[in-house]
Formats: C-alpha cells, structure tokens, sequence
C-alpha cells in the first residue's frame, strides 16, 4: 500500500523539492499552498496533487504532513492533523530522514549555496557518479529543483530557523557568511555559533570547506579531526581569475584552464566551493573544469529574460545587499554600457536592518527603481517602507526612485534609452514583473 505525504505550502522552493523527492520514492503526494502557480502547474504535470488555499478537509487519507517553516502554528491543516495523531514533520525534519544512511554533501551560506549546490551536483552527474541533488532553484537541465540519483546525495542546507543543524553529512561546505536571519538567531555571534555547529556535525572522516576569510567557522569541526579546507584567494582551493571570453569567466585551477558560463567573481567562489566539495569525494580538477564549462546555469541567477527596444532584461534573486552589489558587478562584466535596476526589498524585517545597505549596494548601478516591500510572512512594520531604500541611495550618490508594478512598462520604455540592461532584482514577485516586461516587448 502506498504511503501518502500531504506537504503545507507545497509551492516554496525547498517544498517543491521534497514533493519531487518523495513522489521519486513512490509516495502519493498532494500540497496546497496560497498561490501554487507556476510551482503547482509544474508539481501536477509529475502525478502531484496540488490544492489552492488551506483547508482541514486536505488531509482526508494522509499518512504524514510535512510542512514549511513559514507557515504559522495555528494553521487549519496543522492543527487538524495534531487533532487526528497524524505524523508532523518540519520541512528540516524530512529533509534529515531522506537524507539518512545515504553519503551527503551539504551546502550552507548566506549566499551562493543554490548556485554552488547547483554546481556540486553538475561536477558529480558528469563525472558519473549519478547524484541526487536537493537544490533551491530550478535548474533547467533538471527540470526543476530535484535530480533523482545515488545514494550520493548534495543537498542545500538553509540556515533559516536552524534547519540545516539537523543533518550529518560527509562533508558540509559554508559559501560565505553574513548578517542574514537574525530574526532566528537575535544576534551575529548566534548566527556564526550555529554555522559551527553545522560543520561540527560532519561525521567522523569527513571534510569542512569554508571560505578562508571565514576559516574559524571551522574551529570546532577541525579539533574533532574533520579535515578543514578554505576556498577563496589564498585559499586551499581557488579558481583564479584569469579574464573573460565573452559571457564566460576563464580561470585556473591547480593549473587547469578552464572557463565558467556564468559571469562574476562571486560564481568563481562559488566554483571554488564546488571544486572542493567534489574533490572529496573523489572528483580531480581535471575533471571538475572540464565539467564546470557546462554548467547549464539556474533560474532567477542573472538569467536573461530577454530584449526590449534593444536593451538586456535579466532576471536575478539578489535580495542581500552583499548579492545586489555582486549581481551589479557581474552584469557590468557582460555588457557595455549603463545598468539600471528594478528592485524589489524582500521581508520588512530585514528591509529595517539593511536599508542603508541596499541604498549603498543600488548606487553602485546606474539607475535604479524601488518597488514596494514584499512581505512574505511578515506583517508591515511601522515606518519601514521602500521610501528608506530610495532615500539612502541618493544619499550614497544613486539616482533612484519609487515605482509601482504597475507603472513599470511605461516608465522603463521612457527611461532606458540608451542603457545596455535593466535587472529586474529580489526574491519575491519581481521576477514576474521582468518576463512580463521583456516578453510584452518582444
């Protein structure tokens, strides 16, 4: 008899993939989510069953609910599957039983571990070692955000609301590290205490990877004998720029030449921690190069959407002020000529701490427009709006202004005359906005 998992917010990126993951097993899956979409389209094209809304009436013949940190407590499936002794489990929670008695490879960081867990993942499938791959973001050559594979498995460890602490991999890497969900953790030493803890859960005979800027994340791990490795310049394993060949990044590695689709310092860091992590488990450098100049790229990664009036539309998550500055470089690496940016903050909370970092981060492009903040799961915070955005990059020397979705054709046909590509930027509903402009347009 078939078992069958009923997933609470079912359309979010590390859901999506557990849906995929289980419905690999054998699992009848079903989900519901406020808005589905395109996520939910996608999911019923596999045999998933995908609701619209929440509704106690969802769990009719469910043997488990995993559910989504995101979702409150006291939400109608939850407190009904608590009433009928149905099994409950944390989106991290089922993340850690999948992942139990295989060999896993896990990537933590405030930024880069989708496209470096993406990365991973790649090196692994064309070196024939037939991974399983958990990843926050499509991956076209995937068909989305899971690969079914081995018992080798490389999954994306989120550090939101600690899930990451619940597993036990052979080797665990940390891309980079930055004030990010302090609404978890309350302060910065917490959150660096926690990325030691991850890395401290290494099992016995395992490896660490940390950016060599960030080595003492690995303190812990190292005085319990896992093998510590630093990436980044001065590192123990660096791709070193070595120039561009059109959109491609060329660098070195241990010697090896060879070039990365994917523009941006940042992705060679990336790779850096990619190139590690395989090579213990077993994959040389001759070969992680050769794989890396495949690299099929990720969805919402400065991928293009398109042309209008003769300017690039590019699409991209960058919702840190760290990311926005790195998306900003990369595309100034590509083209020639003005950037501007459409940007959308993400969380009111994180809007509150970072506003002058985004205002500083948008000043660095040409010209950028602010759209309203996207809530998620918050509510609104008194006084935190895009205003304070838009003013700190003009007082950083930006030109910016405030805009709505709805004013966004018109004035980006006006106002982009002249300018090489507009990135439409954050992790909430931009990225709809820029296929509709750059498909409106073409």
């Amino acid at each position: 008899m078939s078992r069958s998992v009923h997933l609470v917010g079912i359309a979010g990126s590390g859901m999506s993939a557990l849906a995929r993951w289980y419905r690999s097993l054998g699992w009848m899956v079903s989900g519901c989510d406020r808005s589905p979409g395109d996520t939910g389209k996608r999911l019923e094209e596999l045999g998933i069953r995908v609701l619209t809304g929440h509704s106690p009436d969802h769990l009719e013949g469910i043997d488990r609910v995993v559910w989504t940190a995101a979702m409150p407590a006291d939400s109608p499936e939850l407190l009904k599957a608590a009433d009928l002794g149905i099994p409950m489990l944390r989106r991290s929670e089922a993340l850690a039983e999948l992942t139990a008695g295989r060999r896993v490879a896990a990537v933590a960081g405030a930024h880069g571990k989708t496209t470096t867990t993406a990365m991973t993942g790649w090196i692994l499938q064309e070196a024939g070692l037939d991974p399983t791959v958990f990843v926050g973001g499509d991956v076209p050559a995937w068909d989305g955000n899971f690969r079914e594979g081995s018992d080798l498995t490389v999954v994306e460890a989120d550090e939101y609301d600690r899930a990451f602490l619940r597993l036990t991999p052979e080797v665990a890497a940390v891309t980079s590290f930055a004030a990010e969900h302090l609404e978890c953790y309350g302060s910065l030493e917490a959150l660096e205490e926690a990325f030691g803890f991850f890395l401290e859960s290494t099992l016995p005979g395992g490896c660490v990877v940390v950016p060599v800027e960030k080595a003492g994340l690995a303190r812990w791990a190292g005085r319990i004998g896992r093998k510590v490795v630093t990436t980044g310049p001065g590192g123990d394993v660096w791709c070193q720029p070595a120039g561009r060949d059109g959109r491609f990044e060329v660098f070195s590695l241990d010697g090896v030449r060879g070039r990365l689709p994917v523009p941006g310092i940042h992705n060679l860091r990336n790779a850096s921690t990619a190139a590690a992590v395989c090579r213990h488990l077993g994959v040389g450098p001759d070969r992680a190069v050769g794989a890396l100049a495949g690299f099929p790229g990720i969805a919402r990664r400065l991928e293009t959407l398109g042309e209008r009036n003769g300017v690039l539309v590019l699409s991209d998550y960058a919702h840190h002020p760290d990311e926005m500055v790195c998306a900003i470089d990369a595309v100034r690496r590509i083209t020639d000529g003005m950037v501007a940016v459409v940007f959308q903050p993400h969380l009111y909370s994180r809007t509150s701490m970072l506003h002058g970092e985004m205002g500083r981060a948008l000043a660095s492009c040409d010209r950028s427009w602010v759209l309203p903040v996207y809530p998620a799961r918050e509510e609104p915070l008194p006084g935190v709006d895009s205003g304070l955005v838009v003013a700190d990059a003009v007082e950083a020397g930006g030109i910016s202004g405030p805009i709505e979705p709805g004013d966004i054709e018109e004035v980006m046909d006006r106002e982009l005359e002249g300018y090489a590509a507009v990135v439409f930027m954050g992790a909430g509903t931009v990225d709809g906005m820029g296929r509709s402009y750059a498909g409106s347009g073409c």
